[in-house]
């Protein structure tokens, strides 16, 4: 195993448990193939970690192990997914929540892979060659650690010719068929072997059980870049007078419509679904005298819709802006950002931009972070991407 030397700040950063390794963090840049294994050292020669090298957007690399003994494999593997499903044991035992992360990377100790629990489904998201590489010992160590599992699904979120595929069965019986969960005691329909996104969003958990217990009764809501309607369904079971969903994707209606029948809920007048853009949402519904008592907005990172192009850390001013034009006064504005990259300072002074442009007034009354089975380590704030805050408009 080759030796790397860090630079001094690098290597303060990694003592202190920064286990992302950036390219200008060393010496002189590595040539590697994917899936090295290298042992880092500080510019006086000692020993700081074992690390292994993979290119992911983050960088070139994870630390793996402060114990030069450690033995990369499966048993290595089996310990951390142990440690990481013994610190969730009362996910496992609560009823009315079936879907969760039970190993969030370099939170649960190894950088580049996460592993979701639908109902018995696990679900593996590679974000690197390299990591992918050991995908047989990592589903042996899985296969150890989750006796019950009924199947295994990948999804390649990484870039190779090596590997063209986006999703992958792993092992075990056929996820093609919908998987129903459950959260909050709400049924979720997904789907794992459906592109990228499986139909839920399991960080939000905590904002949508927000938004059923505290917000929805009697509110008219709407839900902007809504996808399958979960927002909109959260607030339809706590009692919301009235949900509408708005997503340009050609099968918003369709799973929206296929989420409510779930719990047994018709579209209707009460619960509507429109298939456009939110900006001309927004201007329809000034144009119509529409008012909302509380408003969702999760927007993506990117999106393209035609010629035009959205970027969420340039546009969500004006996302706030035209929002609170139909907020009714009193009401309330969720905003959410999963962009790794739209610091939390940048995020909360667009919001403020954007209220104060359209000449209102808005107050802080609630503010969400990642969930705990979404561990962050310290030093890493490019693993801790979610931002939601909720806002009363005053006036």
């Amino acid at each position: 195993m080759r030796t790397l030397t860090l630079k001094k700040r690098a290597s303060q950063a990694a003592r202190a448990g920064r286990l992302l390794l950036k390219e200008q963090d060393f010496v002189k840049p590595p040539h590697f193939e994917e899936g090295d294994l290298v042992q880092v050292q500080d510019q006086a020669g000692d020993f700081l970690a074992l690390a292994y090298l993979a290119r992911q957007n983050k960088g070139i690399g994870w630390i793996y192990s402060y114990d030069r003994q450690t033995k990369w494999g499966q048993d290595f593997f089996q310990e951390l997914f142990q440690s990481a499903k013994d610190k969730r044991q009362g996910l496992f035992y609560d009823d009315l929540t079936t879907a969760f992360r039970v190993f969030n990377g370099e939170g649960d100790g190894l950088g580049g892979l996460t592993v979701d629990y639908y109902a018995g489904y696990l679900l593996l998201q590679w974000y690197s060659l390299g990591i992918y590489q050991n995908q047989a010992a990592i589903i042996e160590a899985l296969k150890a650690v989750y006796p019950e599992a009924i199947a295994m699904e990948g999804k390649n979120r990484f870039k190779s010719q090596a590997v063209p595929h986006k999703n992958e069965r792993l092992w075990g019986q056929a996820t093609d068929q919908p998987v129903m969960i459950k959260e909050n005691g709400i049924s979720y329909v997904t789907r794992l072997a459906d592109g990228w996104m499986t139909g839920i969003f399991l960080d939000q958990r905590l904002v949508r059980d927000y938004l059923m217990s505290r917000l929805a009764l009697g509110k008219k809501v709407l839900n902007t870049f809504s996808y399958t309607g979960a927002f909109s369904l959260a607030a339809a079971m706590g009692g919301a007078l009235s949900t509408t969903s708005v997503d340009l994707a050609n099968r918003t209606k369709e799973l929206t419509a296929e989420q409510f029948a779930a719990n047994g809920i018709d579209l209707g007048n009460n619960h509507k679904v429109y298939v456009m853009d939110t900006f001309d949402y927004f201007a329809y519904a000034k144009r119509h005298d529409l008012t909302y008592d509380v408003i969702v907005m999760d927007p993506p990172s990117f999106a393209r819709n035609g010629k035009q192009i959205f970027k969420v850390t340039e546009q969500y001013p004006q996302l706030v802006h035209d929002a609170l034009e139909i907020l009714s006064p009193g009401g309330y504005l969720i905003c959410s950002t999963n962009a790794a990259n739209y610091s939390p300072k940048a995020f909360q002074a667009d919001i403020n931009q954007g209220a104060k442009a359209g000449g209102h007034q808005i107050k802080l009354v609630e503010s969400f972070h990642l969930p705990d089975d979404f561990p962050v380590p310290s030093l890493s704030p490019e693993s801790d991407y979610l931002k939601v805050k909720v806002y009363q408009k005053q006036k």
